[in-house]
């Protein structure tokens, strides 16, 4: 069983790898649901270890996807990708028609865990975008408003920040060379908190001190991606967002782990 194999056994076995990705990742789904033509439409999910497009050719040789009711999407989960073979997946989502798209993610080792990484996807195609993009930006500016009053009222000038239409607000710098920001995603239904570090000494030793920085913030999602140059250390709070009612809890929320980040980075640096 995939559940009793550590991380490094998983991304070292084709088979482990393999059953291990049937049950699909939080970071993929989430992906997907960011595509509304991908409601009710089959997904193809394929994983191997080191990319090969002859897995791609085969699994559209299967009879079953010929009787397909619609084009469907390809999920191809992968720990070595290919950059030969990127660049043809590229080719084929910028040229594909009727809906087809194929999604490549990169699994990797981050710390004791398993993450994944998007490197390619299809272009995403909404109806009405402009409308939506316009409704989903008022509803931003209406929360970031909320958010300043209710900064003001408890009298954190220190984490206030300036209400825009968009889905991230950047707070001034309180710890050197890391940014942190607050962010709110009314499709999926959460806020959360952000630390960006461009530093990766900085998130390496902050990473040492992992077990002691969640004693005072709870537990945080931990990101080193080998295609980025930021780290991003983010707390994350799922909460209806339909409900204008529920802006304060949100925004307390995300005031409350800013503090609390702050407090806990500027003791690791203070310490060493």
């Amino acid at each position: 069983m995939t559940e009793k194999l550590t991380p490094i056994e998983i991304l070292k076995s084709k088979q482990n790898f393999s059953n291990f990705m049937a049950d699909t990742p939080a970071f993929i789904v989430s992906t997907l649901a960011d595509y509304p033509q991908a409601d009710g439409k089959v997904i193809l999910e394929v994983a191997e270890l080191t990319q090969n497009f002859e897995t791609f050719a085969n699994l559209l040789d299967d009879p079953m996807v010929e009787n397909l009711p619609q084009p469907p999407f390809v999920v191809w989960t992968v720990t070595n990708p290919k950059d030969r073979v990127l660049q043809k997946v590229r080719a084929i989502n910028k040229y594909a028609t009727s809906g087809f798209g194929i999604f490549v993610f990169k699994a990797f080792l981050n710390g004791d865990k398993i993450d994944f990484e998007c490197l390619v996807k299809p272009e995403l195609k909404t109806k009405n975008r402009a409308t939506s993009l316009t409704k989903t930006n008022d509803l931003q500016l209406d929360y970031w408003n909320k958010y300043v009053e209710i900064c003001d009222e408890l009298g954190l000038g220190n984490y206030q920040i300036s209400a825009k239409a968009q889905h991230y607000a950047d707070l001034k710098s309180l710890i050197k060379s890391i940014g942190i920001k607050q962010t709110v995603s009314f499709k999926q239904n959460y806020v959360a908190t952000e630390l960006n570090i461009s530093n990766k000494q900085k998130y390496e030793l902050l990473l040492k001190h992992r077990d002691e920085i969640e004693k005072i913030t709870d537990e945080l999602n931990w990101h080193n991606l080998p295609s980025n140059k930021n780290c991003t250390i983010r707390s994350s709070y799922y909460v209806d967002l339909s409900n204008p009612d529920n802006y304060e809890d949100a925004i307390r929320y995300q005031i409350q782990k800013a503090e609390l980040l702050v407090k806990a980075v500027n003791m690791v640096f203070e310490q060493t």
